[in-house]
């Protein structure tokens, strides 16, 4: 049986999304990708927008988009601090297309008013939740 350790991931609004004894953590971050398993060496990390992947002591895997935020990791738990969460069965897929699309054309279509970073996040954030619904549905 794996080693386990503790994951929570808490958001201003939702409090506390998950609080879950789990055997890895996946987790995307400025550097790139970073897995996480019991007994890891103390780590804080910057994260980026994307999925969260994490195996629970069943063995099933679970997938939740993490609006960047940080990832400490310590004494056998890890806490993940984002500006937003969701489990990726609560994701609304069109929702994201039609965010993907029209953040797409006002990048295209600039205006001298136009919030450029902003813009470029909300098209970040959309893409990357439709990326945890992707890899949430490929392993089944």
């Amino acid at each position: 049986m794996a080693k386990l350790m503790q994951l929570e991931v808490i958001t201003p609004d939702k409090s506390l999304l998950v609080r879950q004894d789990v055997s890895y953590v996946l987790a995307e971050t400025v550097i790139g990708g970073v897995g996480i398993l019991a007994n890891h060496a103390p780590l804080i990390a910057t994260l980026t927008e994307g999925p969260l992947k994490y195996q629970d002591e069943t063995g099933a895997l679970h997938f939740v988009y993490v609006e960047g935020g940080f990832m400490e990791v310590g004494n056998n738990k890890v806490t993940i601090l984002s500006v937003d969460a969701e489990d990726a069965a609560d994701i609304d897929v069109e929702k994201n297309q039609h965010r993907v699309e029209a953040a797409q054309k006002k990048l295209a279509n600039l205006e001298p008013t136009t919030d450029i970073v902003a813009a470029a996040k909300r098209l970040r954030c959309a893409k990357a939740r439709l990326k945890t619904v992707e890899r949430a549905q490929a392993r089944r």
